[in-house]
Formats: C-alpha cells, sequence, structure tokens
C-alpha cells in the first residue's frame, strides 16, 4: 500500500526513469535510455499541438545545456586522469578535482529533474497518469526497499 504522501515521488521517480539521453542524442543514432524513453512516451499520450511545441520547447532547451555539461564533465575527467598520472599526485588537487566531478554531476541531474518537471507541468493529469504506466517495471525504488532477503512491500 502507497502513503499519500509517497504518491508525488513515484510520479518523479516514473519521469526519471523515462527521462535522460536523448536530451543529447545525435541525430542519425538510435536515442536510448531515460529521455528515449521519455520522447516516445510523450509520443503515445496524445499531446494536442500547443502542449508537443512547449515541451519540445522544453526538451530542446534542456538538450543544449546537457551537451555543454557533457563537455565541463569531459574536461573535468581529463583533468582527474592527468592528477592521477602524476609522478607524486597532489591529493589535495586529486580531491579537489572530486569535488568539481561531483558538483557537475549534481548540476546535470539538477537540470534533468527541472527538465522533468517542466514538461510534467505541461501534461494533464489523465496524461501523467497514463506516463506513470508506461514506467519500466525494475522492482521498487531504493529508498522503499528492505534489507536483504525481506519481501518487497506490495504497491
Amino acid at each position: 500500500m502507497t502513503s499519500k504522501r509517497c504518491k508525488p515521488f513515484a510520479l518523479l521517480a516514473a519521469l526519471v526513469a523515462v527521462a535522460g539521453t536523448t536530451l543529447a542524442e545525435p541525430p542519425g543514432r538510435h536515442p536510448r535510455g531515460p529521455a528515449a524513453r521519455l520522447e516516445r512516451s510523450l509520443g503515445q499520450l496524445g499531446l494536442d499541438d500547443e502542449q508537443t511545441t512547449r515541451v519540445q520547447a522544453i526538451l530542446d532547451r534542456a538538450r543544449e545545456n546537457r551537451h555543454a555539461k557533457r563537455a565541463e564533465l569531459h574536461a573535468a575527467f581529463e583533468q582527474m586522469h592527468s592528477l592521477l598520472d602524476a609522478d607524486t599526485p597532489d591529493v589535495t588537487a586529486i580531491m579537489h578535482q572530486a569535488d568539481e566531478i561531483g558538483s557537475l554531476q549534481t548540476e546535470q541531474h539538477k537540470a534533468m529533474l527541472r527538465t522533468l518537471l517542466a514538461v510534467r507541468a505541461e501534461l494533464t493529469a489523465e496524461q501523467r497518469a497514463q506516463l506513470r504506466k508506461m514506467k519500466p517495471s525494475k522492482g521498487p525504488p531504493p529508498w522503499r526497499r528492505g534489507p536483504p532477503g525481506t519481501p518487497c512491500p506490495d504497491n
């Protein structure tokens, strides 16, 4: 039994589960990942023309921002590799770079959540319910799992 307080998180988890990499996939490649699932799912929701235009604008902005952040993250990892390859690694610099990488990853995650919430705001209650039903089933989210060997709670 799902409590009322968990339902908003379940919706967000559903959106997260169906959102992700299509926001950054170049043309000509078969899109995969959470964002590709989101876009495919949105295509099945029967969005009207106005909704489609607004949602596509949100996804386009997110794609552009994702490309920029991905490049920053790549450069940060390259810097980390350089620091780690040094004959006498500077622990302080390495730890600082680890913080920088973590910060960039957190920014990426927050940007994804902002995109999901913006898309969600464009959907009707019925469309949000349809989207939840399309969520791939992978069991309960980590925060709902018990200790190993414990049966999963019913939804």
